[in-house]
């Protein structure tokens, strides 16, 4: 099944990286023509195990970091999220998103624009947050925003991932229990199948790949993944890829 192998492969570079399933997964499926409550109902118990289990392995924020996300970043998602499944709100960001991706990947190859970035992540957190929450709520792409604000905030690949994963973790609990009031009929006994999935890739992937993967070089493959995902996004918009018609 689709499903199933998507969730496979991506499940390996969340495993590493901390963002992936939802990442990559978001535009994969809604390209096969699946609607966008299917889509969250098949990627965030997948998602939410991978998450969950590289938090219990010790990788949290800080109190106050976690107070930001919080305050700051859940709100907005949730906000968001209820208005577009409830009352149908229909925000195109995919363009805002690719450019922002895009840009982010120009400014690491300048270590002088790179520091401008950094700073801004270190003096408006709160700005920061509030965008990456808003833009997950609406299209579930909140993820390359976040992967940008901990690259920028953070030096250590355990402290880039941890983050990553506790908000991942965070907005996966959120849009499940929305998405279960909101859209139950979407809820089914095969999530699980999901989530074990998710799980097995990551037990064999964490201990075999991230220990082995120096912070230099995590850095350099997740701004590539971000900036494939950019291009990702523009060869949709620009109508490269379509997605199926509805049977």
């Amino acid at each position: 099944m689709i499903e199933f192998a998507t969730i496979f492969v991506l499940a390996i570079l969340q495993s590493i990286f901390g963002i992936g399933i939802l990442f990559f997964g978001t535009p994969t499926l809604l390209l096969l023509g699946f609607p966008f409550s299917e889509t969250l109902s098949i990627l965030l118990p997948a998602s939410a195990a991978v998450s969950l289990f590289q938090v219990i392995r010790g990788n949290l924020p800080d109190r106050r970091q976690i107070g930001n996300y919080i305050g700051w970043c859940l709100v907005p998602l949730t906000a968001a999220l209820v208005g577009s499944l409830s009352f149908g709100w229909d925000v195109e960001l995919e363009s805002i998103v690719a450019v922002t991706l895009l840009l982010y990947v120009v400014v690491r190859l300048s270590r002088r624009t790179e520091r401008a970035l950094q700073l801004s992540a270190t003096r408006l957190p709160q700005a920061w947050l509030t965008v990456i929450g808003t833009v997950h709520g609406f299209s579930n792409l909140g993820g390359g925003l976040l992967a940008i604000f901990a690259a920028s905030s953070f030096r250590d690949k355990k402290q880039v991932r941890g983050n990553i994963a506790f908000c991942y973790l965070c907005f996966a609990v959120i849009q499940l229990v929305t998405l279960a009031i909101l859209k139950p009929e979407f809820m089914h006994l095969t999530q699980f199948g999901y989530a074990a999935l998710a799980i097995i890739v990551f037990i064999v992937i964490d201990r075999r790949v991230f220990g082995a993967i120096a912070t230099t070089v995590f850095d350099r493959i997740l701004t590539i993944l971000i900036g494939c995902y950019s291009v990702l996004i523009f060869l949709k918009l620009f109508g490269v890829f379509q997605a199926p018609a509805p049977t």
